[in-house]
Parts: structure tokens; C-alpha cells; sequence
């Protein structure tokens, strides 16, 4: 089995190598602020070996946070090929064959990724959520667990959509902006704004960086 270092060590890592197992790969370490002690029975080191990375080694990045993850991932672009950041598709999901996806996006368990719909690089389709047909998801952006699109939803870079939202057929997401969870989202949201609520409403102005996990 392919080796593979998954940068973070948090939540998401955890769920993220139950996948990478299922697809066949072997985690042998992880990166992050707890260096020096263990995740789920592997060491926690401060990088990506160099060792690795010379040996071919893949590497996926395990960050929630979107802006983070485009942060970190950039940082590894400068040292690694696209082609070792794979695409990470857990053997439960159902990812059409018409579908495309973008360099180090990862798809969790249980989640749809329909007929024509295009997804960026590193972008995050988590478990139990649906990508309904020719939807657009930008770089980075994400959607959480049991969140739903309906078809032609265009999805900015690193906006984020939270748990169990539902976004009608048709809608366009601005980049950098946070729909928070259980919303059903009916009309379009701006780029960098925080909105939610049933039907959901802009709230705030979101900077770049703001944290909302």
C-alpha cells in the first residue's frame, strides 16, 4: 500500500484516515502543533520528511478550516507535485464519472457528487453530503457533513457551507462567506458575509481568516 503523511492532527485527520485506509493507503505519520506525541497509534511530527518526500510519498492535507488549508496548501506546493496531493474518494461515496475533481479534494463518506459538477483544488465534500448536478465548487471551499445542493449551485473559493444546510437549485455562494448550519439557503449570498436561518439572511461581514469552526 502507498505510503502517506496527512498534514493536521485534529478532528478532520481522524476522519480522514479511516478513508485513506479504506482506499488502500498507509498512514505513517501526521504534522502538526503536537509534535512528539501520537495520533490514532502514528507520531506527530513538526513537517513532512524530506525523506518522504523524495521517496514519492503522497501527502494529504487534513485541515478543516478552509482559508488554513489553502494556506498550508500553497506552503506544500513549493515542495511537492500536484500529482502527490491526490484526490481522496472513500470507497461509500458515489462520485459520478462525469464529475471533476480538483488535486488534493478529498470526499467522505456517503457523499454524492453528481453528473457534471465541477470541484476545485482541495475542496472538502464531507460525509453524508450531496453535490448535485453541474454544481461549481471553488478552490478550498467546502461542504460539511449532511449538507445538500440542489443542481447548478455555484459555490465560491473557501466559502464554507455547514452541517445539514440546503442550498436550492441555482444559488451562488460568494467566496470567503460562512452559511451556518440547519439554513436553507434560497437566494444568492454575497462574497464574505456570515448568513443563516431558515430562509437564511446575511448577518455580518466576514473577513479572509476569520475563524468560524
Amino acid at each position: 500500500m502507498p505510503d502517506i503523511v496527512v498534514v493536521g492532527a485534529g478532528g478532520h485527520a481522524v476522519s480522514l484516515t479511516e478513508t485513506l485506509m479504506a482506499t488502500g493507503y498507509q498512514v505513517v505519520a501526521y504534522t502538526g502543533d503536537s509534535a512528539g506525541s501520537t495520533l490514532l497509534g502514528r507520531p506527530i511530527l513538526t513537517d513532512v520528511p524530506s525523506s518522504h518526500v523524495e521517496a514519492g510519498g503522497s501527502v494529504a492535507v487534513a485541515i478543516g478550516d478552509n482559508w488554513t488549508r489553502e494556506r498550508v496548501w500553497h506552503h506544500l506546493a513549493t515542495r511537492i507535485p500536484l500529482t502527490r496531493l491526490p484526490v481522496i474518494v472513500h470507497p461509500s461515496a458515489s462520485v459520478s464519472p462525469l464529475a471533476q475533481l480538483g488535486a488534493g479534494t478529498v470526499v467522505l463518506q456517503g457523499a454524492i457528487v453528481g453528473s457534471g459538477a465541477r470541484v476545485g483544488i482541495g475542496c472538502l465534500i464531507n460525509s453524508g453530503s450531496i453535490l448535485e448536478h453541474e454544481c461549481v465548487m471553488g478552490d478550498f471551499s467546502s461542504l460539511a457533513p449532511g449538507a445538500v445542493t440542489g443542481g447548478r449551485v455555484r459555490i465560491g473559493p473557501r466559502a464554507a457551507v455547514s452541517i445539514g444546510v440546503i442550498v436550492k437549485h441555482g444559488i451562488s455562494i460568494g467566496s470567503d462567506s460562512v452559511v451556518g448550519a440547519a439554513s436553507y439557503v434560497h437566494s444568492d449570498v454575497p462574497t464574505g458575509v456570515v448568513s443563516y436561518g431558515a430562509p437564511a439572511r446575511t448577518v455580518r461581514e466576514r473577513a479572509p481568516g476569520d475563524a468560524y469552526l
